[in-house]
């Protein structure tokens, strides 16, 4: 059981469930959660809402209800009680809303793909598609992508003016945020920094999620246009999950062995063509800018 506290802006909160239809876990990330009720030292009874969880595997919606107790929260099924998820409490350390924007996150992005393919090639196991060393190098190629993803937008909001305001419009945590007039005069850069400071919290590996935020801001699909390759970029989600949460099994507690060096050969090139490709969409837009400003 997770320990209740007040929501404060470096604070965020991460549900999970299996879905009742496919099994896979499913996921959410809400802004706030109930509080208990305190008054004087006293404890005046537990409060609980839904929340709703779609299951990327299967599109099935379905609702958690998150109860808080004198000790924490719970997690379960609104519609079989039994059946209980997880909530994970994320605490962010202030600091590290004041790190700056990489300045070359495609550079970076391609050294570190490098040495994981040297690293794929050395200790990859040949022989087996469940291998200890292919599920650490699967869990280590998305931190590369990842890592590109969040300077790359983080730069991007930075850098381009408008960005931030059409993210914010489309972000479902951020565009019904009410701020005081107050705060807005005397903070000219508020709602930038509060984007950046919500994107440096936010799981990359959230294509889909990604994927929509780049289509409001650049009008940019970050998923593959062919079905099989984005497929599998989808689908190795759920297989990071196995390997980072469950050691490699998957819901049902078997061992896939999926993973062979040709499957993270494969993955790596999408990765690598998702990457090129939103690096030229950035490229463009900066031409754009650059283009208006000299009419």
């Amino acid at each position: 059981m997770a320990m209740a506290a007040d929501f404060e802006n470096n604070e965020e909160y991460h549900i999970v469930a299996n879905c009742p239809i496919c099994g896979v876990p499913a996921e959410a990330w809400p802004s706030g959660l109930p509080k208990v009720k305190w008054t004087a030292d006293r404890f005046h009874g537990e409060t609980a809402e839904q929340v709703e969880l779609e299951c990327e595997t299967c599109d099935n919606s379905f609702d958690v209800t998150v109860r808080a107790h004198r000790d924490g929260w719970e997690v379960y099924l609104s519609a079989d009680p039994v059946k209980k998820g997880t909530l994970e409490h994320l605490v962010y350390d202030d600091w590290i809303d004041e790190i700056p924007p990489e300045s070359h996150p495609q550079a970076i992005f391609d050294e570190a793909i490098r040495e994981w393919t040297r690293l794929l090639e050395t200790i990859g196991d040949k022989w087996s598609g469940s291998a200890g060393t292919n599920r650490m190098l699967l869990v280590q190629l998305f931190s590369i992508l990842e890592a590109y993803l969040a300077d790359a937008i983080i730069k991007l909001v930075s850098d381009e003016p408008g960005i931030a305001a059409a993210i914010v419009q489309w972000h479902p945590e951020l565009k019904d945020e009410q701020i005081s007039l107050k705060r807005i005069a005397t903070e000219p850069d508020l709602v930038r920094n509060l984007l950046i400071a919500q994107l440096r919290k936010t799981q990359f590996h959230r294509f889909e999620f990604v994927n929509g935020m780049l289509r409001a801001c650049v009008q940019h699909q970050l998923l593959p246009n062919d079905k099989i390759r984005r497929d599998m970029v989808l689908k190795s989600v759920q297989r990071r999950h196995d390997c980072a949460h469950r050691n490699g099994r998957d819901p049902n507690g078997n061992m896939p062995g999926h993973l062979t060096v040709t499957y993270l050969c494969d993955l790596a090139d999408c990765f690598k063509e998702i990457v090129a490709a939103l690096a030229a969409r950035i490229e463009g837009v900066a031409a754009e800018r650059k283009l208006s400003m000299d009419f």
